[in-house]
């Protein structure tokens, strides 16, 4: 399968899934590759940041969106942006393969094909927004 395909089916997958009241949910596309949504939120101080590893059961498209990006004391939207990436946990970090610097928002800004087996996906503030940063990430994969 070609990674347009992988595309057009993650593009699928994503529009098509209903969430479940866990927080994840998951969608069978026309090839018969069954897509999973999940969801990522946490805090990470100013100038830090974190990882969520996770199984692709087959190769292919994983989708993120960051979501929102909000100042964990008050509360309120920060509109610089965070680095996501998506790669493979290495010790205790996700060096990543494919990264992005991107605000929140409510479409995919990072795409990435990913390998069967643990992948991850990691949040970084590489400016130092202002104290600790509450953020929420949902992605779609194999």
């Amino acid at each position: 399968m070609t990674a347009w395909r992988f595309l057009a089916v993650a593009a699928v997958a994503v529009l098509a899934v209903s969430c479940k009241d866990n927080g994840t949910a998951t969608v069978t596309s026309p090839t018969g590759v069954t897509f999973s949504t999940e969801y990522f939120s946490n805090v990470i101080e100013s100038g830090g940041s974190r990882f969520y590893s996770f199984k692709v059961a087959t190769a292919g498209p994983v989708t993120v969106t960051l979501a929102s990006i909000t100042n964990a004391d008050s509360g309120l939207p920060l509109g610089r942006p965070l680095r996501v990436g998506v790669g493979r946990p290495a010790g205790t970090g996700c060096p990543a393969q494919t990264s992005a610097l991107v605000q929140a928002a409510l479409t995919t800004q990072v795409t990435h094909l990913a390998p069967e087996g643990v992948n991850c996906i990691e949040i970084a503030d590489p400016s130092g927004l202002p104290g600790p940063i509450r953020f929420a990430i949902r992605f779609t994969h194999p």
